[in-house]
């Protein structure tokens, strides 16, 4: 299969006087955009706060940089499981190879993972969603410039999708079964990569997927069983702090619906995470709705199995976390979301970088706190 961006039919380039103005985006604006926009997004959060103490509670730093400090030192009797290891086990080996704190091996490998991540889109669906995908979320700004599983995690299922689709079956069993044990939803893709096969009936390379998967997880697990008396230690770790009830799915939106009824978030944030769930339940009912849409899913199966499968867990998802988190958990499907978008798009490279300048602007702000940075912004007035 051909590994160039998918072409899907768009509404008309803006235009004026009869000409079109803005051409997609070549892989070099497309670079020069990421630069600016991050570095923006990164001056903005330094006339607010210091770098190095918004990076180090950030998130799930912590506990990634105390599980790769436990790898290196191949000693678990402190470590609470929780967490996919396979970013501490990345972490790990740069530290140990270049003398680097747990810390910026994580900074570096985020940043690095975001911009392989951001071009493998750029070959996968073109230049419109490569751009847009970069620029739209804060939570992916945040996990690039400030620590965070998803920039690996979606590096090796960008990357497994473009190996899928040049036919090269067990590279690509072999990224997705990396990105698994970095973030479990790489599960998807090797469903996609195995049904895929089976229709195809290539037993042969089906056979060897699921040994590359398998061998993956076995090495993967083998320590948590050794050393923590349990293979799936750190799924526990989830059932315990995150699943309402032990339980992982729910009926669709049930666990959404209730943690926004719960009255614990601010109606700001209560809107900017319904906006999410909107925008990508419109997106979804264009791909399903689109002929040409269902037919570039029908004709990539790894990445409309992904889609398909990532979707449903992302509104049945049984955890105090579904809303409050949900444009997190939406990243990997944030490019399919602009996909089905697409038309409706202004394809302007001018709207592009104002968009891109603003949603940096406004990303940092919201790192740092509209009302902390409202009472910086008066103090130093």
């Amino acid at each position: 299969m051909a590994s160039e961006s998918v072409q899907i039919e768009t509404a008309p380039t803006l235009s004026v006087a009869g000409k079109n103005v803005s051409p997609e985006p070549s892989r070099g604006q497309i670079l020069w955009l990421v630069v600016f926009c991050y570095s923006f997004y990164l001056l903005v959060l330094s006339l607010f706060s210091n770098y190095w103490e918004v990076v180090g509670p950030f998130g799930d730093n912590q506990p990634y940089a105390q599980i790769s400090s436990a790898i290196r030192h191949w000693d678990f009797s402190q470590l609470h499981p929780k967490l996919f290891w396979g970013l501490p086990y990345a972490m790990a080996v740069l530290s140990k190879a270049t003398g680097a704190s747990d810390l910026k091996s994580l900074l570096f490998i985020s940043m690095v993972s975001s911009f392989i991540a951001i071009f493998i889109a750029y070959r996968l669906w073109g230049g419109w969603v490569a751009g847009f995908f970069a620029v739209a979320s804060r939570e992916w700004m945040e996990r690039s410039l400030l620590g965070g599983a998803e920039p690996l995690f979606l590096a090796c299922i960008f990357g497994a999708f473009v190996a899928a689709r040049k036919e090269r079956w067990l590279l690509a069993s072999l990224l997705a079964s990396l990105a698994t044990i970095v973030r479990p939803m790489g599960i998807f893709a090797l469903l996609g990569i195995g049904i895929a096969l089976l229709v195809k009936r290539d037993f042969r390379r089906f056979i060897a997927a699921v040994l590359i998967g398998a061998t993956i997880g076995l090495l993967y697990i083998l320590p948590l069983l050794l050393y923590l008396g349990n293979p799936l230690a750190n799924v526990k770790g989830y059932d315990q702090a995150d699943w309402n009830g032990g339980m992982p799915l729910t009926i669709p939106l049930v666990a959404i619906v209730k943690d926004a009824m719960a009255g614990r978030a601010t109606k700001l944030n209560l809107a900017r995470t319904g906006l999410w769930i909107v925008v990508i339940l419109v997106s979804a009912a264009v791909i399903l709705g689109k002929k040409s849409l269902r037919e570039y899913l029908r004709m990539f199966p790894v990445e409309g199995a992904f889609f398909a499968f990532y979707l449903f867990l992302l509104f049945t998802y049984n955890s105090y976390w579904a809303r409050a988190e949900f444009p997190r958990f939406a990243i990997p499907i944030v490019p399919f979301v602009i996909l089905g978008l697409l038309p409706w798009i202004p394809k302007d490279r001018r709207l592009l970088w104002a968009f891109g300048l603003l949603s940096a602007a406004l990303s940092a702000v919201e790192t740092v706190g509209f009302v902390r940075s409202i009472e910086i912004m008066r103090s130093a007035l």
